[in-house]
């Protein structure tokens, strides 16, 4: 294979991975900043073990972008704690976890808040789930949890979501959805 042809092919899956791991790193960063390092890193880690980008392997991507994404907070905990001591700290700017257009900003914080509200286990099988696209047995691989956990989990989040969110129901425009049994 020609060099072009294998570089249009990362190009390409980049472009087709990378909005849902952004979506899916950002619930482990504290900037979209960070956020971009970490799909980057964790991709370029990834392609480089699975050249070609067989999709078989795709859990272990987002499986990558959580620990570097851990990684990276715990490298920056650990440097604010050397800074506080030093009487220098530098601070940390907080971005929104979606990045919605501005009419809809308002349905957006309040889904925001409900998101980043659920336990971080319920909050991650979502991310997974919706904004990845990723199976059951996808996002099992990708956590090292069992199937029949992660679909709990995930019937947990959407019951605390339906909860949070069922005031607000005419606010956000939405009919009503039935509860997850």
């Amino acid at each position: 294979m020609n060099s072009t042809a294998g570089n249009e092919d990362w190009q390409t899956c980049f472009q087709e991975l990378a909005p849902k791991l952004l979506l899916y790193a950002r619930q482990w960063t504290t900037s979209a900043a960070d956020a971009d390092d970490v799909v980057q890193m964790a991709f370029v880690r990834w392609w480089q073990r699975n050249p070609g980008g067989d999709r078989a392997h795709v859990p272990l991507l987002y499986a990558a972008v959580k620990t570097i994404a851990l990684d990276l907070h715990k490298s920056a905990t650990r440097r604010a704690k050397r800074e506080a001591a030093s009487d220098f700290a530098v601070p940390e700017s907080e971005a929104p976890y979606f990045d919605p257009p501005v009419e809809d900003r308002e349905n957006a914080r309040l889904l925001e808040s409900a998101v980043l509200d659920l336990p971080p286990e319920q909050r991650e099988v979502v991310t997974l789930r919706v904004w990845g696209g990723l199976t059951y047995a996808e996002i099992a691989q990708a956590t090292g949890e069992t199937t029949n956990t992660v679909a709990s989990r995930y019937r947990y989040a959407l019951n605390n979501l339906h909860r949070v969110l069922e005031p607000h129901r005419e606010d956000l425009g939405a009919a009503p959805a039935p509860v997850v049994a």
